[in-house]
């Protein structure tokens, strides 16, 4: 009889301790557009296409809407229909602009009179830099023509959006100043870069034998978001959550990111965004926990 009792006892702990954590609310995130590619060039009178990516407030991606406007800041240099589809009218350079409601995404295009004319500006690696605070990483910049030679002996001036969040020498080494976003562009001959997004970023690897990969927390288009790195594994438990908190070895103080045994992301690169109002610092470390029995399953130490 004491047995059943202590059963019983048991379970009721257990669900008490599930009624107890409740899930996260789901975060949205504001709209944007991409446009494809971000940087073109064409002859006078030739014709190129851009395309567009739209991102919904949940941060998929998600079928175009309707109303978006196309438009050009030199119609004198190139012009663009309201299906994307741009012409050279005088050698130059212009900025096609995609918008819908209060969003916006941009391209340079650069008109051309021959194919031996520097036409695009690139920066390598071209994807997004992340950044540890003060470390740095060497960015290279490559002129092109307009069937895509490299064009030899070009200098490049370097600008960062946001100086005090990214520093840039003149010789193109990035170094990281202040978390966040911002955009790094290479410009020589009056020919500019598509941007280069550098972000500067807290991370720490997952420790214990139940769990493996990385963490990173990065702010992106405004918004923080938690993301795993793609060797990222913890073992199975039921009703496991990802958290940040104050405290490596519980989730006092902590706040709930997400659900990963429900949502089957117990494995590889995921990305959640964080609820408003958490700061970047505020928490140390990212916490795997299983909610129905109270313990880490891994926890990475994301630095002070």
């Amino acid at each position: 009889m004491k047995y059943f009792i202590l059963s019983l006892l048991i379970i009721s702990t257990i669900i008490s301790c599930k009624k107890n954590v409740p899930l996260p609310d789901e975060v949205l995130v504001p709209e944007r557009l991409e446009m494809v590619p971000p940087t073109a060039s064409v002859l006078i009178g030739g014709n190129t296409t851009f395309t567009l990516k739209f991102y919904n407030n949940k941060g998929d991606v998600a079928t175009l809407p309707a109303g978006i406007t196309w438009s050009s800041d030199n119609i004198a240099v190139a012009t663009i229909t309201q299906q994307g589809i741009a012409t050279g009218i005088a050698n130059g350079t212009a900025n096609i602009k995609a918008t819908y409601n209060n969003i916006s995404a941009t391209a340079i295009l650069t008109v051309v009179t021959n194919n031996n004319q520097l036409a695009t500006v690139m920066i390598m690696p071209s994807s997004t830099v992340e950044l540890l605070l003060n470390a740095n990483v060497q960015l290279t910049a490559t002129g092109k023509n307009n069937v895509g030679m490299v064009i030899p002996g070009l200098t490049f001036s370097w600008n960062s959006s946001a100086t005090g969040m990214v520093q840039v020498s003149n010789t193109g080494v990035v170094t990281g100043a202040a978390y966040g976003t911002t955009n790094v562009t290479a410009t020589t001959m009056g020919v500019q870069s598509a941007p280069v997004m550098v972000q500067v970023i807290r991370k720490g690897n997952f420790l214990g034998s139940n769990s493996m990969g990385a963490a990173k927390l990065k702010i992106e288009n405004g918004v923080l978001k938690l993301q795993t790195t793609a060797n990222f594994s913890v073992a199975n438990a039921p009703d496991l959550r990802i958290y940040l908190g104050p405290n490596a070895s519980n989730v006092n103080g902590a706040v709930q990111i997400a659900p990963l045994t429900t949502a089957g992301q117990t494995s590889g690169e995921r990305t959640w965004t964080v609820p408003n109002g958490v700061s970047i610092t505020q928490y140390r470390y990212a916490i795997v926990w299983c909610a129905q029995f109270g313990g880490t399953y891994g926890v990475a130490d994301l630095g002070l």
